[in-house]
């Protein structure tokens, strides 16, 4: 079984990969639009094999489940620090009262040392 690293480091690899790919169909949308006017995406699918079709299709589909887990991961994150940092703000009162018992308690032992030397 793969850890979260293990599968956060392949999701990213595999968007890196896609990259370049997305961007240079990023770019020819925008010119087989100019050039095939209202019916572009049909002029696209004409225009285009099947095959190469389903290939943009799987390819548009992995880096989608890529973006996809990475913010999931990074919502994930972001939920686990706000969740932090309201605990640690709901605990400082209390931290500061058994840092106070704390300091108390080694004065008191301090103290009780004192009078167990002097009653020897």
């Amino acid at each position: 079984m793969m850890t979260k690293k293990k599968k956060l480091a392949l999701v990213k690899k595999g968007v890196k990969l896609l990259e370049p790919v997305l961007r240079e169909e990023a770019a020819l949308v925008p010119a087989a639009g100019k050039a095939l006017g209202k019916k572009a995406a049909e002029g696209v699918m004409q225009a285009l094999p099947l095959k190469e079709i389903k290939k943009y299709a799987v390819l548009a589909g992995g880096a989608l489940l890529g973006v996809t887990a990475v913010n999931n991961v990074l919502r994930a994150q972001s939920y686990r620090l706000a969740v932090s940092r309201e605990l640690k703000k709901q605990l400082k009162p209390i931290n500061e009262k058994l840092d106070a018992l704390e300091k108390e308690n080694a004065e008191l032992k301090a103290e009780l040392e004192k009078e167990r030397k002097k009653n020897r």
